[in-house]
């Protein structure tokens, strides 16, 4: 992987410009079928925090403030830390007059942060783009003060990436509604060759790896593809137990609604974690 500063510099540049509509952009995130998962989520990991009762939350990479507005909604006061200003600056306005404290992250580590200073500890949709996601883990445990809890949330299973036969019927039924009267649930799903965009894609991601969407953040899986294993195995490591796994079938919203119902019970794409550290 290129320079990891250069990187966190990269991304910074290109928030700079996604901030303004990143909410719009990012409807798999943005719709109630998702929003209610993860405040169910949320609730449960707040729940589980043991050894008094849970005061103050980290939000990693916090964006425009999707969890900040549901731990706020729990009763936490809130620290919404980013290495977007523009970011920070979403979150300063959107939540003016509440329990925020916006923090300048350096992309790398936490080291802005002290040694358990946090009940709740919470990062969604934000692993995969750290350049070194796993030493980033091991500080959200760091910054977890005993008996509290780290919630990741919103990072694919590695079934995503590799043949399974329910993902498989799923995109299946997806292309026949998208290419219908001359689709063959049997044929090959080589209508993807047709898409220029998929062209485009691979094209920039040889000039640049690691970018490949258009806001041009890093994405760790041109590389290695992010490990929830390896993930579980350095919470281990570090002293924490998990305590809740949930697997969920990502809501993109050009599923259409009757596709997606029929097959969420039965498939999945994404899981959410919540490791409790010991009291130890």
């Amino acid at each position: 992987m290129s320079d990891p500063h250069g990187l966190v510099a990269e991304n910074v540049r290109a928030y700079a410009k996604a901030h303004r509509d990143y909410d719009r952009r990012h409807g798999e995130i943005f719709n109630p079928i998702e929003q209610q998962r993860l405040r169910r989520a949320l609730e449960a990991a707040v729940g589980a925090v043991a050894g008094g009762a849970p005061r103050r939350a980290l939000d990693l990479g916090c964006g425009t403030g999707n969890l900040t507005a549901h731990l706020l909604d729990l009763g936490l006061e809130v620290v919404a830390a980013d290495v977007s200003p523009e970011f920070l600056a979403v979150v300063e306005r959107r939540f003016a007059g509440r329990a925020v404290r916006t923090l300048r992250l350096g992309g790398l580590d936490l080291r802005e942060l002290e040694d358990r200073s946090f009940d709740v500890v919470a990062a969604y949709s934000v692993l995969h783009h750290v350049p070194d996601y796993l030493g980033m883990v091991r500080e959200l445990h760091r910054t977890t003060r005993r008996g509290g809890v780290i919630h990741l949330d919103h990072e694919h299973l590695e079934r995503h990436w590799t043949p399974d036969a329910e993902l498989a019927a799923f995109r299946d039924a997806l292309d026949a509604r998208r290419y219908p009267g001359w689709w063959h649930p049997t044929r090959k799903r080589w209508q993807r060759y047709l898409m220029p965009s998929k062209y485009v894609f691979a094209v920039r991601e040889r000039i640049r790896p690691g970018f490949w969407m258009d806001e041009g953040d890093i994405h760790v899986w041109p590389h290695y593809h992010l490990s929830w294993a390896r993930v579980e195995a350095a919470l281990a490591e570090e002293g924490a137990e998990v305590v809740r796994r949930e697997e969920y079938l990502l809501r993109k919203p050009e599923y259409p609604a009757d596709l997606y119902e029929a097959h969420r019970g039965r498939c999945s794409d994404m899981q959410a974690l919540t490791a409790r550290r010991t009291l130890a």
